[in-house]
């Protein structure tokens, strides 16, 4: 098992830590790249959280210099301002960077991992096991998200006593890919297509359909939320729910910043008791 692990950055402290606690001695992990940039739109949208070299504010390249001269594995690039002819898809040049990288490592699998996502030490082996399990031609995987619910309203209780499920909450997120040479971000900043151009999602396997499948767990609506907020209005300015049909996207993302205990959400979707696995870097005081 060849692993490289791709993630975009920016003003991240509030988990960096912990994601590199969580997920430093990931299975076969032979690179963990780091790729710290602005989306323009996002650094139009809150020029106080952005330098003027388009990296963050809250110590996230400082924390990231570190970690690349404390492991070899590790790759930082700070690659600044990235933007795109369609204002949806700024992130398409800086996600292509640990693509370049890849390039040259050539390993079996990418896998992207978002700086506020969290995989149990048993569901990356389990993550693993099922990407090597896998044939038939499959070049997309699509893993469960477990999104934990902690809103401004609630921020006494504890961090893991309830998640979100439904509307915005059950759209599939693709994370893992079959390495291809050449493989390349284009028009989607989602998806990556293969040397020929086609996107690699045409064969997607799909293990996020039963509970007992591997899942992260998501902290995007358990963040700061002075950050929550920053990332909404930069999915606004950019142009969701404008014309793309996805209004739906933008009620339930707006909803963290105003919930309260018995509120009901857009869309359908419903607050629950989380029962899943806790991961182990949150049982564990990690140094900042």
């Amino acid at each position: 098992m060849k692993l490289l692990l791709a993630t975009l950055c920016l003003n991240e402290m509030e988990w960096l830590p912990r994601l590199w606690q969580q997920h430093k001695d990931w299975p076969g992990c032979i690179q963990w790249v780091f790729i710290e940039s602005a989306d323009r739109v996002y650094a139009e949208t809150n020029p106080e959280l952005v330098t003027d070299k388009g990296l963050s504010v809250d110590g996230t390249s400082e924390y990231l210099q570190q970690l690349a001269q404390q492991d070899p594995r590790v790759v930082y690039v700070p690659y600044g301002f990235s933007k795109h002819d369609n204002p949806a898809q700024g992130k398409v040049d800086s996600r292509q960077q640990y693509l370049n990288i890849a390039n040259q490592t050539k390993p079996q699998f990418v896998f992207v991992l978002d700086a506020d996502e969290f995989y149990s030490r048993n569901s990356q082996k389990q993550v693993n096991d099922l990407l090597c399990l896998t044939n038939g031609g499959y070049n997309a995987f699509i893993f469960k998200q477990r999104h934990i619910w902690h809103p401004q309203s609630i921020n006494e209780q504890p961090l893991f006593q309830y998640e979100v499920m439904g509307g915005y909450w059950d759209v599939p997120h693709c994370r893992g890919w079959r390495w291809c040479p050449g493989m390349r971000y284009n028009h989607n900043h989602n998806t990556p297509e293969n040397a020929q151009g086609v996107s690699l999602d045409a064969m997607v396997k799909r293990y996020d359909k039963k509970r007992t499948t591997p899942y992260c767990v998501h902290m995007g609506f358990a963040a700061n939320r002075m950050l929550r907020s920053a990332k909404h209005k930069y999915y606004v300015a950019r142009g969701e729910g404008a014309a793309d049909g996805r209004q739906w996207y933008v009620d339930c993302r707006q909803a963290f910043e105003t919930w309260q205990p018995n509120q009901h959400l857009p869309h359908k979707a419903s607050i629950k008791p989380f029962d899943g696995e806790i991961p182990e870097a949150f049982l564990l005081r990690v140094p900042a």
